[in-house]
């Protein structure tokens, strides 16, 4: 059965994606997931999110996509026992090494490779799944014949990130030097020499990513001419392909997009709930052919 996971920044957008017929949500823990305070939830948020989520049938995810210092590293393992006892058993990481070592330390936790982790071939998968995850992300850019091989790896669920936005080299993994900013914050839980550097999560430390790829960059010529250009954004949708993911035994169909306000990601999430309802079918839905989403839906707003 093929599942449809949709993302969530705030308690509100979560109850569009439920309202919507989401079958599980992703959310963000404050302080410890890509994209800082604009799409992450606080503690008691998260709380309050599982109860909601569970008196729908859904489950809730935890997103902790960013890579510790080793100073950080005691901080996150001490927050899993929290999220254990509040009902989380999902995790979806990006750390290689907390792929590995979080299902030993954390038996009851069941752990996702994020799709910032970069597996798109059969031989990833089993990569991930020798190391310990029990499911891993695909970009939408893996077809559904290259998922139905990857399916084929037994013994790890593969998920494909059906909705995305483009990235500049692999989605995920930012390698922009100018995210660097030397701005320090401060650590969630008062944890001793609490203060980071923000910058992409992606390359190494925690803190918020400040989407320089969105600011206009200022083109000169020989002549001098001078011109404002932004890099382009590409939204990327496999709706029109869905029948076939679902065919190939693809477990979850993945929404990218937790910056969406809930006006926005609860139609989203519902066109493609009517698309893997019809699928089983073989009802192809009236939209399906259509691939190009809506500008407004863009994902992060690039």
């Amino acid at each position: 059965m093929t599942t449809l996971l949709a993302p969530a920044g705030s308690p509100e957008a979560l109850d569009a994606a439920l309202d919507a017929g989401a079958d599980a949500v992703y959310v963000g823990l404050l302080g410890w997931s890509r994209g800082g305070a604009r799409g992450e939830l606080t503690r008691d948020e998260l709380a309050a999110a599982v109860a909601r989520a569970a008196a729908r049938g859904a489950e809730i995810q935890v997103a902790l996509n960013t890579i510790p210092r080793p100073r950080e590293r005691a901080a996150l393992l001490g927050e899993l026992p929290r999220l254990l006892d509040l009902g989380i058993r999902t995790l979806i990481v990006n750390d290689l090494g907390l792929v590995a070592a979080l299902p030993r330390r954390f038996p009851a936790l069941r752990v996702t490779a994020s799709v910032g982790c970069g597996a798109q071939s059969a031989a990833d998968v089993a990569f991930f799944r020798e190391l310990g995850a029990a499911a891993v992300v695909l970009p939408g850019t893996v077809g559904p014949e290259e998922a139905a091989a990857c399916v084929a790896v037994r013994g790890i669920t593969v998920e494909v990130m059906l909705h995305m936005v483009e990235e500049f080299l692999l989605l995920g993994k930012c390698w922009m030097p100018s995210y660097l900013h030397l701005k320090p914050t401060a650590l969630p839980g008062g944890v001793p020499e609490g203060m980071r550097q923000t910058g992409s999560m992606k390359r190494g430390g925690v803190g918020a990513c400040f989407r320089i790829c969105q600011e206009p960059w200022q083109l000169e010529t020989g002549d001098g001419r001078r011109a404002l250009q932004s890099f382009p954004s590409r939204q990327l949708s496999r709706l029109g392909d869905l029948a076939g993911y679902v065919t190939a035994g693809v477990g979850a169909l993945k929404l990218q997009g937790r910056s969406l306000p809930p006006a926005v990601l609860g139609p989203l999430v519902a066109r493609y709930r009517r698309a893997i309802d019809a699928a089983p079918a073989g009802v192809p839905g009236p939209e399906a052919p259509q691939p190009v989403l809506p500008p407004q839906w863009t994902v992060v707003g690039r």
